[in-house]
């Protein structure tokens, strides 16, 4: 974690956050829903089980995914990791596909929005600006211009340039 915030976030990782911050309002509605259905107000048939627990159960997984996104969100925009954001981008992106192939699960145009949303993200994720926002060392194969990107980017705290 850094404390010297003397400077800008890189345009990378402000669109990464912001394209994976794309599920969080889903995952929040789905929460309440199937948590009130599974409790207060069930509903005949249920909407995604087949019981009434099950409804519950949806709704705390939604609940707890929601917590863990806003987490790991928050830790790639403060610099301290990228791989939980990356996983779980992955398994949105995967549900989103489930959701376009299925008919019955629901819109397939939302589903399609937060899956172009999700790609962005995971792209955005490991370009080398991103890399450098992390204080890691990008791969060889996505440094081609480095000098540019050297250029680009201001000096860190005890870097040689």
């Amino acid at each position: 974690m850094r404390d010297d915030y003397t400077h800008q976030t890189p345009a990378a990782v402000t669109g990464a956050v912001a394209g994976a911050s794309a599920a969080l309002p889903f995952l929040a509605v789905y929460a309440i829903i199937f948590i009130i259905h599974g409790t207060i107000k069930p509903v005949h048939p249920p909407d995604v089980t087949g019981s009434t627990g099950g409804e519950l159960i949806a709704g705390i997984v939604a609940a707890v995914l929601f917590g863990l996104l806003s987490i790991s969100l928050l830790w790639f925009l403060s610099g301290v990791r990228r791989w939980p954001l990356a996983i779980l981008e992955l398994g949105v992106a995967a549900a989103s596909v489930d959701f376009i192939v299925d008919p019955t699960r629901g819109g397939a145009t939302v589903a399609a929005l937060v899956l172009v949303a999700s790609v962005v993200s995971l792209v955005l994720m490991f370009v080398p600006s991103s890399w450098w926002w992390l204080e890691r060392t990008p791969p060889k194969l996505l440094v081609r211009g480095s000098d540019a990107l050297r250029r680009r980017l201001p000096a860190r705290a005890g870097s040689p340039t």
